[in-house]
């Protein structure tokens, strides 16, 4: 749809936060259908305030994202700062607006940006705004407030000004309607952004203003950046002045200097509207003037604001999701808009960027800058070449730039500057996985040799991404850090996979072996992964909720992160049936936080997590948890996004997980498989549309049924990239309850075993004959502690037998005489508690009449949080646990959360 209806219905949800009422499901659409009217369904106001986390990372409280203008991948991004907006700038609970200013990030974590400040007000100038700024801060009432993709509108009630902004790729558009007054005025605050004041310059000439501005300082750096700017104003302004520092000098024209700004005066008796167009570039003042006149030669605001919408809704149109609820339509195309908006176009209309070299170059393709590495590499990545190749070719051409003129491909860059912040080497990741979903058209030789340079002693501006490499290599594991380990193996594995799809054996011989190196900080007691010495010791007690010595997680949490080797992780934990209760145990909570021991949707090392149940042959327990986290962690307010959005990495998990599919092993090609949303999707792409069929999909229907892959029935739980790559079709029938499907060993995705020998497999020890028979025991410490909970088959809830008696004990009946041959015992550790709490010594006995018991397994010295206890079949009704050390660091209590009997 297209046209003034398209723009009406567009505009519908312009006045709320929650938007869903009102809005009219699309219905089912062909492949190759005409373009839909998309914007309507994005809510610019999800994810500007805090989500339900209880204990989030540093500045991942909400989304923090912003609700300005911005086009697609857009250099400029214009839109209002409040008092408490730190670190997005826009905090949607703020009821007063600092200023409307042109840059902002879609959801880092610490603050930035928010470079070159407007304000209107009316009046006279009293302190002056270089030491007095937020004095001037406009009041407004949230009714008065609106958004759209391109669009935003507000009333400043102490001024009675409307303002209105819009953008194109490099400019911002501001309309702002004043009341009748002599004293309208425009505040330009060049000395100010969101990490300090900064040297900024303004000259003013009739109806333009020209300057630059100094940013940067992004997370603590005291790297700078520059930005030079080109107003111009609809009409002349009736007066000027700039300030300096505490001083206000009226018809200045100019002015230099940190707290430096300059304002314009409207008579606005007769004519109560202005109009002001922003251009910007990072290269020269000349540019920025190019640049407007490109992209915004007149003083249409309505044309600028169609064609920002327009833009949008031709970039949404890429996903056609149809036959949804309106809440449902609208938290996905939200999602896939913040996808869109990093990273962000550098380099001018005439080509010209500044590179990582601070150099000036041109390029004849598109160059963008801004990359959260360690965020978006887990599925931001693989999304935006599935959906946006030709713009994903350019950003991988970019990254390589990057790396070619800095030193290293990026980590985690602001503009032309490498900040390393977080922890591990995502760039290879980030590229890898690109390519990995077809991205071609950059140079593949050229970015081999940066991932490989990484890892011997290469640095990005001086610095090196991998500082630990030295101690990593001669040790093959991390000291300082047990999850840098594992993203150091995380590239490498990366680096591996694209190293042999280029064809260079050798690097992906060497790269596989040590993306292995995952293993060396799985600690066997413990059944986490966990801090390990320098000599090769393991740090005692393990907490699985605590994040000391952890980069934003915990061992709960970094346990699971080795997606490319789930197979030997589940093979160390003890097999598929205890990483299933395990996981049902982490899916306790879904968005925990640092401190507890369950899902943390809101930070990114966890967002593979779900895809985990597939390796273990149980996919309905990733159709259940992915479905939980899209409805209760995800909603249509203004704190919908469970934590920061990271530059789409936390809008990129939930656009796959509506798709119904997830790129589980970053760097590789594999898209694990849930079943979609939507009874229909179509992918729109170049080489073909990807045609996604639910029969049945909805809320209440999260289970896959059957699935086929292009005509071809199939229970794999999983596909490859180059099966989709071309026109295709994935035809899936949804229901309400759990099947068969991809629950046979063959089903499941694959793991990567080259480069080690990978742990044996687990053995299949077959039904648990004690769960749900009778259990007695000694006195419990609680009366929810009861014997019952250790023969429940879960690990959820803290379902644990807990007794501090002076005997203690637990005795199962099976009901009738049978063959036992083995017993596992799942101790505190597994339920999430100090691995200080697994039992240190105890007895295994059986019986046939519950009078007469034989010893069959005697344990002292344990610390295990599971142990396993073959014997020589025999025959058995009775089984009794004896603890005689309930805990291993002295602790009075026996805390048991499963007793297994096995034939």
């Amino acid at each position: 749809m297209s046209g003034p209806l398209a723009r009406r219905l567009r505009g519908a949800l312009l006045a709320a936060v929650l938007v869903g009422a009102g809005l009219t499901a699309l219905s089912a659409a062909p492949a190759g259908a005409a373009t839909l009217a998309l914007t309507q369904y994005v809510n610019p106001f999800i994810g500007t305030d805090n989500s339900n986390s209880p204990n989030p990372v540093p500045g991942g409280a909400g989304g923090s994202t912003y609700p300005g203008a911005a086009v697609p991948f857009g250099m400029t991004q214009f839109s209002p700062d409040t008092p408490t907006g730190s670190p997005s700038g826009y905090r949607y609970s703020d009821t007063s607006i600092e200023e409307f200013s042109l840059t902002h990030f879609n959801g880092a974590g610490c603050p930035n940006n928010e470079d070159l400040g407007l304000l209107p007000i009316t009046g006279a100038i009293g302190t002056s705004p270089g030491t007095g700024w937020t004095g001037y801060a406009g009041r407004y009432t949230k009714a008065n407030e609106s958004a759209a993709p391109g669009y935003y509108k507000n009333k400043l009630d102490n001024y009675n000004t409307t303002v209105e902004l819009s953008a194109t790729k490099r400019s911002g558009f501001m309309k702002l309607t004043y009341p009748n007054t002599t004293s309208a005025r425009l505040l330009v605050n060049t000395g100010r952004s969101a990490t300090g004041n900064r040297t900024g310059s303004i000259s003013i000439s009739g109806s333009q203003l020209t300057g630059a501005v100094t940013g940067g300082g992004f997370c603590g750096s005291s790297k700078t950046y520059q930005i030079f700017y080109v107003i111009q104003f609809d009409r002349a302004p009736s007066g000027f002045g700039t300030w300096l520092g505490g001083t206000v000098s009226a018809g200045s024209a100019g002015t230099s200097g940190t707290n430096s700004g300059g304002y314009v005066t409207f008579d606005t008796s007769s004519n109560t509207t202005v109009q002001a167009k922003v251009g910007i570039s990072f290269v020269s003042l000349a540019n920025a003037q190019a640049n407007l006149t490109a992209e915004n030669p007149g003083f249409d605001f309505a044309a600028t604001r169609a064609a920002a919408d327009t833009s949008w809704n031709t970039i949404l149109n890429r996903v056609q999701v149809t036959g949804g609820a309106a809440a449902d339509l609208q938290k996905f195309y939200t999602a896939l808009y913040h996808v869109f908006q990093n990273p962000n176009i550098a380099s001018d209309t005439n080509g010209q960027y500044r590179g990582f070299d601070q150099a000036i170059h041109t390029a004849t393709h598109t160059v963008y800058q801004n990359y959260s590495g360690w965020d978006i590499y887990r599925s931001w990545a693989a999304l935006i070449g599935l959906v946006a190749p030709a713009e994903a070719s350019d950003i991988a051409k970019s990254m390589v730039l990057d790396g070619q003129q800095g030193g290293l491909l990026p980590k985690w860059s602001h503009n032309n500057n490498e900040h390393f912040v977080m922890t591990g080497d995502p760039g290879p990741i980030v590229v890898g996985s690109m390519y990995a979903f077809g991205v071609r058209g950059f140079d593949t030789a050229a970015a081999l040799t940066l991932m490989d340079k990484s890892s011997n002693g290469g640095t990005a501006q001086g610095q090196s991404i991998r500082g630990r490499q030295s101690g990593y290599v001669s040790r093959h594991y991390v000291t300082e850090d047990p999850s840098d380990s594992l993203e150091y193996s995380a590239s490498d594995f990366a680096v591996a996979q694209f190293a042999k799809a280029v064809g260079d054996a050798t690097k992906y011989t060497t790269y596989m072996q040590r993306a292995q190196w995952w293993q060396n900080v799985f600690g066997p007691d413990s059944g986490y992964v966990q801090p390990r010495g320098s000599t090769g010791t393991w740090a005692w007690p393990v907490v699985p909720s605590s994040n000391s010595g952890y980069t934003e997680g915990n061992p709960s949490q970094y346990t699971w992160m080795v997606p490319y080797n789930y197979q030997g992780l589940i093979n160390l934990m003890g097999g598929s049936k205890t990483a299933v209760q395990r996981l049902d145990h982490h899916f306790t909570q879904l968005n925990g936080g640092l401190t507890q021991p369950y899902f943390y949707i809101g930070n990114e090392p966890e967002h593979g997590v779900p895809w985990a149940y597939n390796y273990a042959a149980h996919p309905q327990g990733t159709s259940s948890a992915v479905r939980r986290v899209m409805n209760e962690s995800f909603t249509t307010g203004a704190g919908g996004e469970p934590g920061n959005d990271d530059l789409g990495a936390t809008s990129a998990w939930y656009v796959f997980a509506a798709l119904g599919m997830y790129p589980a092993t970053p760097g590789a090609d594999v898209l694990a498989l849930h079943g979609p949303l939507f009874p229909s999707v179509s992918i729109v792409r170049p080489s073909g549309t990807i045609q996604i069929t639910g029969t049945g999909a909805g809320q209440g229907a999260q289970y896959v049924q059957s699935l086929s892959v292009n005509g071809t029935s199939t229970t794999k739980s999983w596909i490859r990239y180059g099966d989709i790559a071309g026109a295709s079709t994935l035809n899936y029938t949804m229901g309400s309850s759990p099947s068969a499907w991809g629950t046979n060993a063959a089903d499941v995705p694959p793991s990567y075993n080259d480069g080690f020998t990978p742990p044996p497999a687990a053995p299949d020890l077959g039904t648990n004959l004690a769960q749900g028979k009778a259990a007695t025991g000694s006195a419990a410490c609680a009366s929810s502690e009861g014997a019952a909970n250790a023969v429940d088959g879960s690990l959820a809830n803290n379902s644990k037998f807990c007794s501090t008696a002076a005997t203690k004990f637990l005795q199962v009946d099976l009901g009738s005489a049978q063959n036992v041959s083995s017993f596992v015992v799942k101790h505190a550790g597994l339920g999430g508690e100090t691995t200080g709490w697994n039992t240190g010594a105890f007895t295994i006995q059986t019986s046939t009449d519950g009078s007469t018991w034989t010893t069959v397994a005697s344990v002292t010295g344990s610390r295990a949080s599971r142990t396993y206890h073959p014997i020589a079949t025999r025959s058995a009704r009775y089984v009794k646990l004896n603890l005689t050390t309930p805990a291993n660091d002295g602790n009075g209590a026996a805390r048991i959360y499963e007793f297994e009997v096995y034939r």
